[in-house]
């Protein structure tokens, strides 16, 4: 499937970088094991397009953190889609770090990139995403268990809005 006008028009200045981003995750991303071998062609339709509904409800200049990222899935797309954020990726596997900095220098993008668990980053992030990371449940544990001991919480967000996006088949 090739992206619709509609789709590319999300990524402004940045149409051609989502392009080359889809085609890394087709090839590399598939050569390495971060997508599936059958993904190849629904890259655009369950990858891509599923995480813009999010973009639309950021505020501004915020920072973002994208934990368990993995291919990039949503961080980069968010990156791309809203270059006014300061997106960190979080991810604790080294070869998903290596193709997430492959991608990053190859498109030329400001975001950074942390290996490790997102409960061991020293940092703050007003808006924090995760795709195929864990059950909803459990994410809001985890955050629930992060804010019970604030003074240790190493992952904090002031404004952080966990909901359910609607997954494409």
């Amino acid at each position: 499937m090739k992206p619709t006008p509609e789709l590319l028009a999300y990524f402004g200045e940045n149409q051609g970088k989502i392009q080359t981003f889809a085609s890394l995750l087709k090839t590399t991303g598939i050569e390495r094991g971060l997508i599936g071998s059958k993904e190849g062609d629904r890259i655009w339709q369950r990858h891509i397009a599923n995480c813009i509904p999010i973009t639309t409800i950021i505020p501004n200049g915020v920072r973002l953190a994208d934990i368990g990222s993995g291919a990039g899935l949503p961080g980069v797309v968010i990156a791309l889609a809203r270059p006014d954020l300061k997106v960190t990726l979080i991810e604790p596997l080294q070869r998903r770090v290596d193709f997430l900095n492959q991608v990053i220098a190859e498109l030329e993008i400001p975001i950074k990139v942390v290996r490790g668990r997102a409960e061991a980053v020293k940092m703050q992030f007003e808006v924090v995403t995760a795709r195929a990371v864990a059950p909803l449940e459990k994410l809001i544990q985890s955050y629930r268990d992060w804010e019970t001991d604030r003074k240790s919480t190493r992952l904090n967000s002031s404004h952080l809005k966990l909901s359910r996006m609607p997954s494409s088949a």
